[in-house]
């Protein structure tokens, strides 16, 4: 594995011996996802993309032709917090997830409210409306099935982002996420009361890393730069 990234290299020692550091283009290799992190995706058996800045448009095609496992660290929508998420069944007739969070990260943090719409609703998107102002972008969408949603973003101070997403059906699930906590909670509430899912408590560099050499062992794929695009595809709709 190449990485400089101190969390990634301490995920290594933690997985020892399955995999170790190195600097050849059979293993995985971290990139940092600041600037065109599209084009690093080169030279290796595979690849693990940290915290990605949103795609531009003009480049949402050209994923599509890597033919490697890509692991992909979105610390605010992590695979298996969506797993817990999606563990019972909902039925959901509306969604709603409010954001909020720093001007810095405004745009992945939308991207990522955006992902839990998408994972809540079961399947992929269409963009109904969008509202922007200085300050909020309000985000109308459909799920499967004609499922309503809702997305709010709104800009305040500080940096990071927090975000609630709210799937409303006979029964509900509830999941708060916060940048600077590590921990996310997944509750779910019906007529038994409320339950809450066990914290995920690995690190997401750690996540990351035994997710993606299991899909090198396994020969299957990663869905995560799908999920990526479809999302960034998302909040670039009434952008040109």
């Amino acid at each position: 594995m190449r990485t400089d990234i101190p969390a990634y290299r301490a995920a290594v020692a933690e997985l020892a011996p399955r995999v170790r550091l190195g600097v050849g283009v059979d293993g995985v290799r971290v990139v940092a996802g600041r600037g065109a992190w599209w084009e690093r995706l080169v030279d290796a058996a595979a690849f693990i993309v940290d915290e990605p800045e949103p795609l531009p448009a003009a480049v949402l095609g050209r994923l599509w032709v890597i033919g490697v496992p890509v692991a992909v660290v979105r610390r605010r929508l992590r695979p298996d917090v969506f797993a817990d998420a999606t563990a019972q069944a909902v039925a959901p007739r509306h969604i709603v997830v409010d954001a909020w969070g720093g001007r810095t990260d405004a745009t992945a943090l939308l991207r990522d409210a955006i992902g839990w719409a998408r994972v809540l609703a079961g399947g992929p998107l269409s963009v109904v409306g969008r509202a922007d102002t200085a300050a909020a972008t309000t985000m109308s969408l459909r799920g499967p099935d004609g499922v309503g949603l809702s997305v709010t973003r709104a800009i305040g101070g500080g940096v990071g982002g927090a975000l609630v997403a709210t799937a409303l059906g006979p029964r509900r699930v509830e999941v708060r996420v916060d940048s600077t906590s590590p921990l996310c909670e997944v509750a779910f509430d019906d007529e038994d009361g409320r339950c809450i899912r066990p914290v995920r408590r690995e690190s997401p560099e750690r996540l990351a890393l035994r997710r993606v050499l299991e899909a090198v062992e396994s020969g299957t794929a990663l869905s995560d730069l799908a999920e990526l695009v479809a999302d960034d595809a998302a909040i670039s709709h009434f952008l040109g």
